[in-house]
């Protein structure tokens, strides 16, 4: 009920805004009339003074007199006052319809667009929700929440860092990584998700926090790729060329036969050595990241690396109905299903790489040891 009482106060007020200022020009244009009736009068008083005094003959006071009647006879019909008689005649109608039409076309507005049935959310019956029914807002303002009132709860920062992150809040998210380090210590987790914000926050440029943390990282973790490979990047940007391909040389020497980003790392090699073709596409045909750079490969989250290497794979396959002598992509192919664990695609291909070298003695010799390695035979 008070919600209608305040919406009728509202519209009343705005109504009563809106209409002021035609009963206002009504008003002066009565006053000027009456403004210049008493000009008439004034004078018609001081012809009088004169005419008592004899500062005036009484023929000349009297053609005076006259004067003035004529013109305030006059005035009714000036176009001043004839515009002031029509706008009343226009105003009034015009200012009855708006005071009537206005709160009923806001209120016809309201029903239908609005929704007045709709209760009242607080933030506090927000947060008060269980997880199953909360959404993602939902959560993290329930975690800040908390924040505000304990800042000092690194658990809290620790969990809500990633999910900044994810949401594409990248400031944040390297804010509370560095809360959650500050209160809790540091950890590879923490210290690359520090440096994953800040370089996401850069646009993909490696500022000097983000590589002392991933050179922290690297000291527990010497082997780990993707802190090498953002600060062989960051060589690179730097203009340390031949750094940066010693860097991506021993990234390579070091990566599993099967390693998603090793098409990317020789294309990078290539391409600071200036052999790479001007015009050459990128590497569909590889199970990884074909020509996309390390910014790009060293940000995503595991499932959109997980994709990524999915629609790639599927590529590659599509390639090989067409292709079915090349050895080398039914070994990539083969290899690629087996790391994803898609042995049923893996036997598949192998047998389809096969029947398509029977001709090829060696390419068939290579698929058949792979196909050992993996335990495919049979």
């Amino acid at each position: 009920m008070l919600f209608w009482i305040a919406t009728a106060l509202m519209a009343v007020g705005v109504t009563w805004a809106l209409t002021r200022p035609l009963l206002g020009e009504r008003n002066e244009l009565r006053d000027a009339g009456d403004a210049d009736i008493a000009v008439y009068k004034d004078q018609l008083a001081e012809i009088e003074t004169d005419r008592a005094r004899g500062a005036l003959p009484a023929t000349e006071a009297e053609q005076a007199r006259a004067e003035i009647a004529r013109r305030l006879l006059r005035k009714p019909i000036t176009s001043e006052t004839a515009a002031a008689s029509s706008d009343v005649g226009f105003i009034k109608p015009t200012y009855l319809t708006l005071t009537l039409a206005l709160p009923v076309v806001s209120l016809a507005l309201y029903l239908a667009v609005g929704a007045p049935g709709m209760p009242g959310q607080p933030l506090d019956e927000r947060l008060g929700r269980t997880v199953e029914n909360a959404t993602t807002n939902d959560l993290v303002a329930r975690v800040e929440a908390r924040l505000r009132d304990l800042p000092e709860d690194g658990r809290g920062w620790d969990a809500i860092a990633p999910v900044y992150y994810s949401l594409g809040r990248y400031e944040e998210a390297a804010s509370a990584f560095a809360t959650a380090i500050r209160i809790l210590g540091e950890t590879p987790t923490r210290l690359q998700g520090f440096a994953n914000a800040r370089i996401r926050a850069s646009n993909g440029i490696v500022p000097e926090d983000a590589r002392a943390a991933m050179e922290q990282v690297l000291k527990v973790e010497p082997q780990r790729p993707e802190p090498r490979i953002w600060l062989a990047l960051a060589k690179e940007q730097d203009g340390k060329k031949s750094e940066a391909i010693s860097d991506y040389r021993a990234l390579l020497k070091d990566a599993p036969s099967d390693a998603p980003w090793k098409g990317f790392l020789e294309e990078r090699i290539a391409g600071l050595e200036g052999t790479a073709p001007a015009n050459a596409p990128a590497a569909e045909n590889e199970p990884g990241p074909g020509g996309m750079d390390p910014a790009t490969i060293a940000a995503m989250s595991q499932q959109e690396r997980q994709d990524m290497i999915n629609q790639m794979v599927s590529r590659l396959a599509e390639r090989m109905k067409t292709t079915t002598h090349d050895a080398e992509g039914w070994l990539k192919l083969i290899r690629a299903y087996q790391t994803l664990g898609r042995k049923d695609d893996a036997l598949k291909a192998l047998s389809e790489a096969r029947a398509g070298l029977k001709a090829d003695e060696t390419g068939l010799k290579s698929v058949n040891e792979l196909a050992r390695q993996l335990g495919l035979e049979g």
